[in-house]
């Protein structure tokens, strides 16, 4: 299985649809500096959301790179602005608008907020039980469903990024042999496959 292939398949178990090759050079092109980047489809206000809700979901450890590091938030945008309708590109805004509003600073600057904040509402969404899960789902609640999404799109952005995919997942671009039946311990030292 080719990169391309691996990727499409991986868009499609996450609900996405990886259509052109426009989308693997996204993949490659996020390389400008957080505190520099300025949205393309996003407001800056909703910009600066995005980051924090991205960072809390990936976030850095002493041995990986986080989601800021490998700049998933500017991969959202890029992907939002260039693959998704004019229909859902106002249903992601509104979305995000609920989650200001949720956060109490939809007519206010972000930039008071404190990390606690964040947390509290990553918590309040996406640490739920079963029951609660089916609950927002039934009540097709407008926060839960922004926040899955950019969950789902920090996880996908962040294991097809050239850095995770190179040097944190298990990366053999030319396999030279098959191996069967042998373990995932023994193939790849624990590591999941990046291709």
């Amino acid at each position: 299985m080719n990169r391309r292939d691996a990727l499409k398949g991986l868009g499609l178990s996450l609900g996405y649809v990886i259509a052109t090759p426009t989308i693997l050079s996204m993949l490659q092109s996020c390389t400008s500096h957080a505190e520099q980047w300025t949205p393309l489809f996003f407001s800056n206000k909703q910009g600066h959301i995005l980051q924090k809700l991205v960072d809390l979901i990936l976030p850095k450890t002493k041995d990986t790179a986080g989601a800021l590091d490998v700049n998933v938030p500017q991969f959202i945008d890029l992907f939002v602005s260039k693959t998704i309708s004019d229909e859902e590109k106002e249903i992601y805004k509104t979305g995000l608008d609920a989650v200001m509003e949720e956060l109490g600073i939809l007519n206010d600057e972000p930039l008071a907020l404190k990390t606690e904040h964040f947390e509290s509402l990553l918590s309040k969404y996406l640490r739920i039980t079963r029951a609660q899960r089916l609950a927002y789902i039934l009540e097709e609640d407008l926060v839960f469903q922004t926040l899955t999404t950019i969950r789902d799109q920090t996880v996908f952005a962040y294991i097809t990024s050239k850095e995770i995919g190179e040097n944190v997942l298990a990366y053999n671009p030319i396999p030279g042999q098959q191996k069967g039946c042998i373990s995932v311990e023994e193939a790849t030292g624990g590591k999941a496959w990046s291709l």
